[in-house]
């Protein structure tokens, strides 16, 4: 009997271990999201992603904002069951969801950023952020990295070739270190994502030439990084 029950034991044991295994990463549910969306999950994918440290890495706040606010924008009527969610999550992760909110038009990001913005060393920012209204991700521009990566983000939530053909729109716009940044983010989205690969091919003979050399790089790195047959 002894014998058994230690079986028993060890088998569930197992069984947990293997379970615990085969869950992915929150950072890889984010970044598959728009192949299975599952918002019944996001409240608690955030806050693995903020026990994780994803939201703490460089580049991944604005790509943080860009999903959650499309996520929010698809899904308001979840948007107050979630914000229960997360409670406890740690301030500076606290200003990530109420900057999505504010993203999304959910007037409750506004309140959240002035609220938040009272304890901010960047106060007067905060604030100004919070009573101006935002511009919906799809007709914002990509000027910098950090736009580009809010469509990073909300490509992640959807899929939609709107957001990669914006990263297209600023190559060969001359800003500062922005095509190279491009470049990279497509290669590497392109070697990664299947979709953002089939629309980068679909769009080479598309573009303007000077864009079409900066996307035939693109392809080529991620065909070198990650080949397909």
């Amino acid at each position: 009997m002894k014998t058994l029950k230690s079986a028993l034991i060890a088998g569930l044991a197992l069984a947990f271990s293997l379970s615990a295994r085969a869950e992915i990463s929150a950072q890889a549910w984010l970044e598959s999201y728009y192949l299975n969306p599952q918002p019944a999950e996001l409240g608690r994918a955030v806050q693995r992603l903020s026990h994780d440290g994803y939201f703490d890495q460089s580049g991944h706040v604005a790509i943080s904002i860009g999903f959650l606010a499309t996520v929010f924008a698809q899904n308001p009527q979840r948007v107050d069951g979630w914000l229960m969610e997360f409670n406890g999550l740690p301030l500076k992760h606290q200003k990530i969801i109420a900057s999505a909110l504010w993203q999304a038009g959910q007037p409750l990001g506004a309140e959240m950023l002035k609220n938040l913005g009272e304890f901010a060393a960047n106060r007067d920012a905060v604030l100004r952020l919070a009573n101006t209204p935002p511009v919906a991700i799809d007709d914002t521009p990509v000027l910098s990295t950090s736009s580009m990566n809010l469509h990073w983000g909300a490509f992640l939530a959807t899929g939609d070739q709107r957001h990669i053909l914006a990263v297209l729109d600023a190559i060969g716009t001359n800003r500062p270190g922005l095509d190279t940044a491009a470049r990279v983010a497509l290669a590497q989205e392109a070697a990664e994502h299947p979709r953002v690969m089939e629309i980068c091919r679909a769009q080479l003979d598309r573009q303007p030439r000077d864009v079409q050399q900066i996307l035939r790089a693109a392809v080529n790195e991620a065909s070198a990084a990650h080949p397909r047959t």
